[in-house]
């Protein structure tokens, strides 16, 4: 359990720790994890790269993440970067049936913490928070113009091959 200094309250560390992730400085793979305590939204922890997000997701609790994804499209005389959140509702495999419906108490205080995100993924298991997933789903919700590869941080990337050379 994170103990939190006396003069900060955890879901302004919550806030701070959002910022930090979906500022225009951030990162690609930077993340957050939050969760309820007392019905109020509580930082659990941050970090860099898909891995480690995963192993901050502890599987006997209802947890929030939000990890920031570039979108990166390299042109023959530009690159340009495009911010995606994703966001990541997490019941772990061994949370007990009536803590289950912590996960819908938390929806609406969460979804006032991580504004501006691309795509929501549930999920229960680690192996089902992949890049393979995040990436078909960003490429089916984005528009006609897909980026040449999404960045997760800690050199991991995945590239898209969606245009041919000639038209880079």
């Amino acid at each position: 359990k994170l103990s939190f200094p006396l003069h900060t309250s955890a879901d302004t560390m919550a806030s701070e720790a959002f910022a930090k992730i979906s500022g225009k400085d951030a990162k690609a793979g930077s993340w957050m994890v939050v969760n309820l305590e007392k019905k109020k939204v509580a930082f659990v922890a941050e970090g860099e790269g898909l891995e480690s997000l995963k192993k901050a997701l502890d599987d006997a609790q209802c947890m929030w993440a939000c990890i920031n994804v570039h979108g990166v499209d390299v042109r023959a005389n530009v690159e340009s970067t495009r911010h995606k959140l994703v966001q990541i509702n997490w019941v772990g495999e061994n949370v007990p049936a009536m803590k289950k419906m912590g996960a819908l108490q938390g929806k609406g205080a969460i979804a006032k913490l991580f504004k501006g995100a691309a795509l929501e993924l549930n999920c229960n298991k680690p192996e089902e928070i992949s890049t393979t997933e995040i990436v078909g789903k960003l490429s089916a919700a984005g528009g006609a113009h897909k980026p040449t590869y999404y960045a997760f941080g800690g050199g991991e990337k995945v590239d898209l091959n969606f245009y041919d050379k000639a038209n880079k």
